[in-house]
Protein backbone atom coordinates (compact mmCIF):
# COMPACT_ATOMS: atom_id res chain seq x y z
CA UNK A 1 0.00 0.00 0.00
CA UNK A 2 1.09 3.26 -1.14
CA UNK A 3 1.53 6.30 1.82
CA UNK A 4 -0.86 9.35 1.03
CA UNK A 5 3.02 11.28 0.09
CA UNK A 6 4.37 8.81 -2.61
CA UNK A 7 1.30 8.40 -3.76
CA UNK A 8 1.09 12.33 -4.60
CA UNK A 9 4.43 12.17 -6.09
CA UNK A 10 3.81 9.42 -8.05
CA UNK A 11 0.43 11.42 -9.65
CA UNK A 12 2.42 14.47 -10.33
CA UNK A 13 5.39 12.19 -12.20
CA UNK A 14 2.25 10.52 -14.03
CA UNK A 15 0.91 13.78 -15.21
CA UNK A 16 3.68 15.62 -16.33
CA UNK A 17 3.32 16.60 -19.72
CA UNK A 18 4.33 14.77 -22.25
CA UNK A 19 3.91 11.01 -20.86
CA UNK A 20 1.15 9.39 -22.84
CA UNK A 21 -1.17 8.30 -19.81
CA UNK A 22 -4.32 10.02 -21.02
CA UNK A 23 -6.28 8.40 -24.44
CA UNK A 24 -7.67 11.85 -25.23
CA UNK A 25 -8.59 12.37 -28.44
CA UNK A 26 -5.98 15.30 -30.05
CA UNK A 27 -8.05 18.35 -31.61
CA UNK A 28 -7.55 20.53 -34.81
CA UNK A 29 -6.25 24.38 -34.11
CA UNK A 30 -7.84 27.15 -36.00
CA UNK A 31 -6.74 30.35 -34.03
CA UNK A 32 -6.48 34.03 -35.00
CA UNK A 33 -3.54 35.10 -34.72
CA UNK A 34 -5.53 38.03 -32.30
CA UNK A 35 -8.53 37.81 -30.46
CA UNK A 36 -10.25 41.14 -31.86
CA UNK A 37 -9.65 43.76 -34.00
CA UNK A 38 -10.51 47.32 -33.00
CA UNK A 39 -10.44 50.43 -35.29
CA UNK A 40 -6.97 52.74 -34.43
CA UNK A 41 -8.44 56.14 -32.56
CA UNK A 42 -7.54 58.72 -35.10
CA UNK A 43 -5.36 61.44 -34.32
CA UNK A 44 -6.92 64.73 -33.14
CA UNK A 45 -4.99 66.76 -36.17
CA UNK A 46 -6.26 64.43 -39.00
CA UNK A 47 -9.83 64.85 -37.31
CA UNK A 48 -9.78 68.56 -37.64
CA UNK A 49 -8.34 68.33 -41.06
CA UNK A 50 -10.83 65.89 -42.00
CA UNK A 51 -13.32 68.35 -40.38
CA UNK A 52 -12.11 71.63 -42.19
CA UNK A 53 -12.08 69.48 -45.27
CA UNK A 54 -16.12 68.25 -44.97
CA UNK A 55 -16.94 71.83 -44.35
CA UNK A 56 -15.52 72.98 -47.52
CA UNK A 57 -17.06 70.47 -49.47
CA UNK A 58 -20.68 71.41 -47.63
CA UNK A 59 -19.86 75.51 -48.32
CA UNK A 60 -18.74 74.59 -51.85
CA UNK A 61 -22.57 72.52 -52.25
CA UNK A 62 -24.14 75.23 -50.52
CA UNK A 63 -23.12 77.76 -53.15
CA UNK A 64 -23.40 75.76 -55.80
CA UNK A 65 -27.06 74.73 -55.04
CA UNK A 66 -27.35 78.51 -54.47
CA UNK A 67 -25.77 79.52 -58.50
CA UNK A 68 -28.28 77.38 -59.29
CA UNK A 69 -31.42 78.50 -57.81
CA UNK A 70 -32.55 80.96 -60.51
CA UNK A 71 -32.05 78.68 -63.21
CA UNK A 72 -34.29 76.50 -61.15
CA UNK A 73 -37.13 79.16 -60.40
CA UNK A 74 -37.20 80.06 -63.79
CA UNK A 75 -37.58 76.31 -64.78
CA UNK A 76 -40.42 75.56 -62.55
CA UNK A 77 -42.63 78.37 -63.94
CA UNK A 78 -42.41 77.28 -67.10
CA UNK A 79 -44.56 74.54 -66.44
CA UNK A 80 -47.64 76.52 -65.10
CA UNK A 81 -46.98 78.97 -68.51
CA UNK A 82 -48.08 75.46 -70.23
CA UNK A 83 -50.81 74.58 -67.91
CA UNK A 84 -52.43 77.25 -69.06
CA UNK A 85 -52.47 76.68 -72.34
CA UNK A 86 -55.62 74.19 -72.48
CA UNK A 87 -57.79 77.18 -71.29
CA UNK A 88 -57.18 79.04 -74.94
CA UNK A 89 -56.73 76.34 -77.11
CA UNK A 90 -59.31 76.09 -79.52
CA UNK A 91 -62.52 73.68 -79.24
CA UNK A 92 -61.82 70.35 -80.10
CA UNK A 93 -58.22 70.06 -80.19
CA UNK A 94 -55.81 68.19 -77.93
CA UNK A 95 -54.13 69.90 -75.60
CA UNK A 96 -50.11 69.91 -76.32
CA UNK A 97 -48.68 66.65 -74.71
CA UNK A 98 -46.44 69.20 -72.34
CA UNK A 99 -49.46 70.78 -70.93
CA UNK A 100 -50.31 67.43 -69.09
CA UNK A 101 -46.84 67.84 -67.19
CA UNK A 102 -48.06 68.62 -63.31
CA UNK A 103 -45.80 69.77 -60.39
CA UNK A 104 -48.17 67.80 -58.25
CA UNK A 105 -48.76 64.39 -57.81
CA UNK A 106 -51.86 62.48 -58.68
CA UNK A 107 -53.40 63.05 -54.82
CA UNK A 108 -52.67 66.76 -55.53
CA UNK A 109 -49.69 66.79 -52.66
CA UNK A 110 -46.47 68.10 -54.42
CA UNK A 111 -43.82 65.43 -55.27
CA UNK A 112 -40.93 64.68 -53.26
CA UNK A 113 -37.64 66.18 -54.20
CA UNK A 114 -34.49 64.32 -54.18
CA UNK A 115 -31.93 65.79 -51.85
CA UNK A 116 -28.37 64.55 -50.53
CA UNK A 117 -31.07 62.78 -47.40
CA UNK A 118 -32.62 60.66 -50.09
CA UNK A 119 -32.94 58.15 -52.11
CA UNK A 120 -34.75 60.09 -55.01
CA UNK A 121 -37.27 58.23 -55.33
CA UNK A 122 -39.22 60.24 -52.75
CA UNK A 123 -39.67 57.86 -50.18
CA UNK A 124 -36.93 59.39 -47.76
CA UNK A 125 -35.08 56.65 -47.25
CA UNK A 126 -31.18 57.50 -47.02
CA UNK A 127 -28.88 55.96 -49.36
CA UNK A 128 -27.00 53.32 -48.31
CA UNK A 129 -23.17 54.14 -48.46
CA UNK A 130 -20.37 52.44 -50.20
CA UNK A 131 -18.55 50.60 -46.81
CA UNK A 132 -14.74 51.62 -47.70
CA UNK A 133 -12.01 49.16 -47.30
CA UNK A 134 -10.36 49.09 -44.28
CA UNK A 135 -7.29 47.59 -45.45
CA UNK A 136 -6.80 44.80 -42.49
CA UNK A 137 -5.30 41.34 -42.56
CA UNK A 138 -4.83 38.27 -39.61
CA UNK A 139 -2.60 34.89 -39.65
CA UNK A 140 -4.28 31.74 -39.26
CA UNK A 141 -3.20 29.20 -37.74
CA UNK A 142 -4.19 25.72 -38.46
CA UNK A 143 -2.83 22.21 -37.17
CA UNK A 144 -3.53 19.56 -35.12
CA UNK A 145 -2.29 19.24 -31.37
CA UNK A 146 -2.56 17.75 -27.60
CA UNK A 147 -3.70 21.03 -25.88
CA UNK A 148 -2.75 20.13 -22.88
CA UNK A 149 0.78 18.82 -23.44
CA UNK A 150 1.04 21.67 -26.22
CA UNK A 151 2.13 18.38 -28.27
CA UNK A 152 1.70 19.23 -32.27
CA UNK A 153 0.37 16.17 -34.44
CA UNK A 154 1.15 15.85 -38.43
CA UNK A 155 -1.70 17.17 -40.38
CA UNK A 156 -2.75 16.79 -43.89
CA UNK A 157 -3.85 19.80 -45.69
CA UNK A 158 -7.91 20.59 -44.73
CA UNK A 159 -10.04 19.85 -47.37
CA UNK A 160 -12.23 23.18 -46.64
CA UNK A 161 -11.09 26.22 -45.56
CA UNK A 162 -13.87 29.65 -45.58
CA UNK A 163 -14.50 32.64 -44.08
CA UNK A 164 -17.88 34.10 -43.34
CA UNK A 165 -18.83 38.17 -42.85
CA UNK A 166 -22.02 38.67 -40.70
CA UNK A 167 -23.23 42.38 -40.38
CA UNK A 168 -26.38 44.28 -39.48
CA UNK A 169 -27.20 44.14 -42.82
CA UNK A 170 -26.90 40.24 -43.81
CA UNK A 171 -30.46 39.01 -44.90
CA UNK A 172 -31.89 35.46 -44.25
CA UNK A 173 -32.90 33.37 -46.89
CA UNK A 174 -34.97 30.42 -46.24
CA UNK A 175 -34.55 30.03 -42.72
CA UNK A 176 -31.12 30.43 -43.05
CA UNK A 177 -28.36 33.75 -42.84
CA UNK A 178 -26.60 34.69 -45.85
CA UNK A 179 -23.16 36.16 -44.83
CA UNK A 180 -20.49 36.92 -46.88
CA UNK A 181 -18.71 33.96 -47.91
CA UNK A 182 -15.03 33.75 -49.20
CA UNK A 183 -13.93 30.21 -49.98
CA UNK A 184 -9.51 30.40 -49.10
CA UNK A 185 -8.28 26.99 -49.44
CA UNK A 186 -5.61 28.15 -51.89
CA UNK A 187 -4.39 30.79 -49.96
CA UNK A 188 -3.31 28.00 -47.16
CA UNK A 189 0.73 27.81 -46.85
CA UNK A 190 2.54 24.52 -45.29
CA UNK A 191 3.85 26.10 -41.98
CA UNK A 192 6.00 24.41 -39.27
CA UNK A 193 4.45 24.10 -35.39
CA UNK A 194 6.45 22.97 -32.83
CA UNK A 195 8.31 21.11 -35.15
CA UNK A 196 5.27 19.70 -37.08
CA UNK A 197 3.70 20.20 -40.77
CA UNK A 198 1.19 22.45 -39.72
CA UNK A 199 -0.74 25.20 -41.94
CA UNK A 200 -1.19 29.08 -42.10
CA UNK A 201 -3.22 31.78 -44.16
CA UNK A 202 -3.15 35.15 -44.14
CA UNK A 203 -6.53 36.47 -44.79
CA UNK A 204 -7.59 39.93 -45.79
CA UNK A 205 -10.04 41.54 -43.75
CA UNK A 206 -11.75 44.21 -45.58
CA UNK A 207 -14.79 45.44 -44.17
CA UNK A 208 -15.95 45.34 -40.56
CA UNK A 209 -18.02 42.71 -39.56
CA UNK A 210 -18.26 39.35 -37.33
CA UNK A 211 -15.96 36.82 -39.04
CA UNK A 212 -16.28 33.29 -38.83
CA UNK A 213 -13.54 30.97 -39.86
CA UNK A 214 -14.16 27.09 -40.57
CA UNK A 215 -12.79 24.32 -41.72
CA UNK A 216 -13.44 20.62 -42.40
CA UNK A 217 -10.74 18.42 -42.40
CA UNK A 218 -9.45 15.15 -43.80
CA UNK A 219 -10.31 12.34 -42.50
CA UNK A 220 -7.26 10.17 -40.58
CA UNK A 221 -6.80 6.99 -39.54
CA UNK A 222 -6.64 6.71 -35.56
CA UNK A 223 -4.28 3.40 -34.69
CA UNK A 224 -4.71 3.54 -31.43
CA UNK A 225 -8.68 3.82 -31.10
CA UNK A 226 -9.20 1.73 -34.70
CA UNK A 227 -11.40 4.03 -36.39
CA UNK A 228 -11.65 7.04 -37.99
CA UNK A 229 -11.59 10.90 -37.21
CA UNK A 230 -12.65 13.95 -38.52
CA UNK A 231 -13.11 17.84 -37.11
CA UNK A 232 -15.36 20.43 -38.43
CA UNK A 233 -13.65 23.61 -36.55
CA UNK A 234 -14.94 27.01 -35.96
CA UNK A 235 -13.10 30.86 -34.47
CA UNK A 236 -14.81 34.03 -34.54
CA UNK A 237 -13.07 37.70 -34.98
CA UNK A 238 -14.92 40.46 -34.59
CA UNK A 239 -13.79 43.79 -36.32
CA UNK A 240 -14.43 46.99 -35.73
CA UNK A 241 -16.67 46.93 -32.85
CA UNK A 242 -18.97 44.39 -35.38
CA UNK A 243 -20.45 41.51 -32.96
CA UNK A 244 -23.74 40.20 -34.81
CA UNK A 245 -23.52 37.18 -36.40
CA UNK A 246 -22.24 34.51 -33.74
CA UNK A 247 -25.15 33.20 -33.24
CA UNK A 248 -25.98 31.93 -36.41
CA UNK A 249 -24.95 28.30 -37.74
CA UNK A 250 -22.43 28.34 -40.29
CA UNK A 251 -23.89 25.32 -42.32
CA UNK A 252 -21.47 22.66 -41.16
CA UNK A 253 -22.64 19.21 -40.77
CA UNK A 254 -22.02 18.99 -37.46
CA UNK A 255 -21.32 22.23 -35.52
CA UNK A 256 -21.35 24.18 -32.05
CA UNK A 257 -23.60 27.28 -32.29
CA UNK A 258 -22.75 29.16 -29.23
CA UNK A 259 -25.69 30.84 -26.81
CA UNK A 260 -23.36 33.46 -25.32
CA UNK A 261 -20.77 35.60 -26.88
CA UNK A 262 -17.77 33.15 -27.77
CA UNK A 263 -15.43 36.76 -27.62
CA UNK A 264 -14.89 39.88 -25.00
CA UNK A 265 -14.03 36.84 -22.31
CA UNK A 266 -12.34 37.15 -18.59
CA UNK A 267 -11.57 34.75 -16.41
CA UNK A 268 -13.56 32.75 -14.92
CA UNK A 269 -16.21 32.88 -17.43
CA UNK A 270 -19.59 30.72 -18.33
CA UNK A 271 -19.82 29.73 -22.07
CA UNK A 272 -22.52 28.54 -23.58
CA UNK A 273 -23.78 26.26 -26.82
CA UNK A 274 -26.20 24.10 -28.64
CA UNK A 275 -24.64 21.16 -30.67
CA UNK A 276 -26.48 20.79 -34.01
CA UNK A 277 -25.84 17.37 -36.32
CA UNK A 278 -27.53 18.25 -39.75
CA UNK A 279 -29.16 21.28 -38.54
CA UNK A 280 -31.19 19.57 -35.55
CA UNK A 281 -29.94 19.68 -32.14
CA UNK A 282 -27.95 16.45 -30.49
CA UNK A 283 -29.56 15.37 -27.21
CA UNK A 284 -26.62 13.24 -25.29
CA UNK A 285 -23.49 14.23 -27.11
CA UNK A 286 -20.18 14.17 -25.20
CA UNK A 287 -18.99 18.38 -24.69
CA UNK A 288 -15.46 18.37 -23.78
CA UNK A 289 -13.57 21.87 -22.59
CA UNK A 290 -9.49 22.08 -23.42
CA UNK A 291 -7.10 25.01 -22.73
CA UNK A 292 -3.57 25.28 -24.56
CA UNK A 293 -1.18 24.58 -21.84
CA UNK A 294 1.09 26.86 -22.64
CA UNK A 295 2.53 27.08 -19.45
CA UNK A 296 2.92 22.90 -18.99
CA UNK A 297 1.46 23.33 -15.96
CA UNK A 298 1.00 20.05 -14.14
CA UNK A 299 -2.16 18.76 -12.27
CA UNK A 300 -3.03 15.91 -9.42
CA UNK A 301 -4.70 13.85 -11.90
CA UNK A 302 -5.77 12.95 -15.48
CA UNK A 303 -9.57 14.19 -14.94
CA UNK A 304 -7.85 17.65 -14.46
CA UNK A 305 -7.04 18.06 -18.10
CA UNK A 306 -10.23 18.57 -19.56
CA UNK A 307 -14.24 19.11 -18.62
CA UNK A 308 -16.14 17.53 -19.59
CA UNK A 309 -20.35 17.64 -20.02
CA UNK A 310 -22.79 15.90 -22.05
CA UNK A 311 -25.71 18.21 -23.57
CA UNK A 312 -29.31 18.32 -22.43
CA UNK A 313 -32.47 17.42 -24.51
CA UNK A 314 -32.09 20.68 -26.15
CA UNK A 315 -28.46 19.60 -27.37
CA UNK A 316 -27.13 22.76 -25.01
CA UNK A 317 -24.71 22.75 -23.02
CA UNK A 318 -22.60 25.17 -20.54
CA UNK A 319 -19.31 24.74 -19.51
CA UNK A 320 -16.63 26.85 -16.92
CA UNK A 321 -13.30 28.24 -18.78
CA UNK A 322 -11.40 29.28 -15.39
CA UNK A 323 -8.18 30.20 -16.73
CA UNK A 324 -6.96 33.43 -19.32
CA UNK A 325 -5.84 31.83 -22.85
CA UNK A 326 -7.05 30.00 -25.83
CA UNK A 327 -9.69 27.33 -25.37
CA UNK A 328 -11.48 24.98 -27.09
CA UNK A 329 -14.93 23.40 -27.07
CA UNK A 330 -15.22 19.80 -28.49
CA UNK A 331 -18.68 17.83 -29.41
CA UNK A 332 -18.33 14.16 -30.33
CA UNK A 333 -20.83 12.85 -32.49
CA UNK A 334 -20.40 9.18 -34.37
CA UNK A 335 -20.17 9.77 -38.08
CA UNK A 336 -21.11 7.14 -41.06
CA UNK A 337 -18.55 4.06 -41.12
CA UNK A 338 -15.87 3.94 -43.74
CA UNK A 339 -14.04 2.01 -45.76
CA UNK A 340 -10.73 0.63 -43.86
CA UNK A 341 -7.90 -0.39 -45.77
CA UNK A 342 -8.37 -3.85 -45.66
CA UNK A 343 -11.93 -2.81 -47.52
CA UNK A 344 -14.16 -3.62 -44.04
CA UNK A 345 -15.92 -1.13 -42.46
CA UNK A 346 -14.47 1.43 -39.58
CA UNK A 347 -15.93 3.51 -37.22
CA UNK A 348 -15.94 7.39 -37.78
CA UNK A 349 -15.65 9.34 -35.02
CA UNK A 350 -16.85 13.57 -35.85
CA UNK A 351 -15.76 16.26 -33.47
CA UNK A 352 -17.18 19.37 -33.68
CA UNK A 353 -14.80 21.97 -32.51
CA UNK A 354 -15.05 25.73 -31.47
CA UNK A 355 -12.22 28.18 -30.20
CA UNK A 356 -12.60 30.84 -27.64
CA UNK A 357 -10.20 33.66 -26.66
CA UNK A 358 -10.77 34.44 -22.86
CA UNK A 359 -8.68 37.26 -21.39
CA UNK A 360 -7.21 37.44 -17.53
CA UNK A 361 -9.11 39.31 -14.81
CA UNK A 362 -7.05 41.94 -15.09
CA UNK A 363 -6.90 43.04 -18.52
CA UNK A 364 -3.63 42.14 -18.92
CA UNK A 365 -3.16 40.54 -22.82
CA UNK A 366 0.07 39.26 -23.80
CA UNK A 367 1.52 40.70 -27.17
CA UNK A 368 1.05 37.57 -28.79
CA UNK A 369 -1.91 35.40 -28.38
CA UNK A 370 -1.19 32.95 -31.40
CA UNK A 371 1.15 30.45 -30.56
CA UNK A 372 4.37 30.78 -32.29
CA UNK A 373 4.81 29.10 -36.09
CA UNK A 374 7.32 29.52 -38.65
CA UNK A 375 6.82 28.67 -42.53
CA UNK A 376 8.41 26.00 -43.84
Amino acid sequence: MFKPLSALLLAALLCVPGLPLSARASVTLLIPSRPDLEQTPQPADEKQDKKTGDNAANKAETARAAAAAPAAKDSASAPQRQASAPETAPAGKDAPAEATASPAAADGKPAAAASPGNDGDGTGQETARPVPDIGQEVDVLITRMDPFRHQAEEMSMPQLFAVLRFDEHTLPKDGAMQPERADVLGDVEEAQYLDKKAWGANVALDKPGLYQFIIETRPWWNEAEQRYDQHYVKSFLPVYGVESGWEHPAGLPVEIVPLSRPFGLSNPCLFSGRVLAHGKPRAGALVRAQRINLEKCVVPSRWHEDTTVRTNDRGEFSLILNRPGWWCCTAIVEGTPLKGHDGDPRPLQIGSIVWVYVDAADGQRPAQTQPAKKKK
